[in-house]
Formats: C-alpha cells, sequence, structure tokens
C-alpha cells in the first residue's frame, strides 16, 4: 500500500532538473574563462562591461546559467591567479576545441578586448598572442 502511494505522489511531483555539470580546474570551460578574463584584465581592470559580456558570452556557449556562469568565473580568476603561465590554458583548448570552436572563442575574446570602449596596444598584444596560441588567424574571423 506504501509503494502504491509512493508511486502516485512521485508520479505527480515535477522532476527535479538536471544540475549543471560540476566546475573542476581542468575543465576546458574554465580555460577558455581564463582567457577571457585575461584579455579583460590587458588594460589593467575588469570593466563592469566586460564582465557581463563574459557571464553572457558563458550562458549563451557553455549553456549554464548566471549562477554557473559566476562559478565558472570564480574558478577561472583562482586558476588565472595561481598560473605560472597562460600556455597551459591554450593548450588545453587546442586539444579539447576544433578549429571551429578556437575561431568562436577568438572572436569572444575579441569582443571582450573592446567591450568596455577601449582597445589599446596591451589588449592588442594579448589578444595577439592568445589567437597565436590557439592556432586562429585574426582574417578568419574577421572576415565574416
Amino acid at each position: 500500500m506504501l509503494d502504491a502511494l509512493r508511486v502516485l505522489i512521485a508520479d505527480s511531483i515535477p522532476a527535479v532538473p538536471e544540475m549543471d555539470e560540476p566546475v573542476t580546474s581542468r575543465d576546458v570551460r574554465v580555460a577558455a574563462c581564463a582567457m577571457m578574463l585575461e584579455v579583460a584584465y590587458a588594460d589593467g581592470r575588469l570593466s563592469e562591461d566586460e564582465r557581463k559580456l563574459i557571464s553572457r558570452s558563458l550562458v549563451g556557449h557553455f549553456g549554464v546559467d548566471a549562477r554557473g556562469a559566476e562559478e565558472i568565473m570564480s574558478v577561472a580568476q583562482q586558476q588565472l591567479a595561481d598560473a605560472t603561465g597562460d600556455v597551459g590554458f591554450a593548450s588545453q583548448l587546442v586539444a579539447e576545441y576544433d578549429e571551429d570552436q578556437r575561431i568562436t572563442l577568438a572572436e569572444m575574446l575579441h569582443e571582450i578586448a573592446s567591450a568596455d570602449g577601449w582597445f589599446d596596444g596591451n589588449e592588442e598584444f594579448v589578444l595577439g598572442k592568445l589567437e597565436q596560441w590557439l592556432g586562429v588567424e585574426r582574417s578568419a574571423f574577421l572576415r565574416e
């Protein structure tokens, strides 16, 4: 009788939505976000416009909600602070992303660099370095 009641109640309770994939330090989303943050910090600060664009990019391209985007950014901030060099992020992305995904990431990096209305030499240098490490030529996505 109790089992029948449990089944009846279970059928009337809405299913719990699936949780986002847990964020780990080796998560490719963290590596991509670390690159986004590196570009955003190239001019010495992370503006609110850049932060919002990074969050929107994470939500739009990685299928996480706002809370998930914040978690990815938090882990990426820590990874960036602890990194002894950024080649590790790039090598992970090159290993796990195909060319189209790397081009999409380069497009996002370019948008983030100019999100605050400033595009200075430091941002240009960092963008060029990251694009080179990703194996992406700027002309590949600027033509589009």
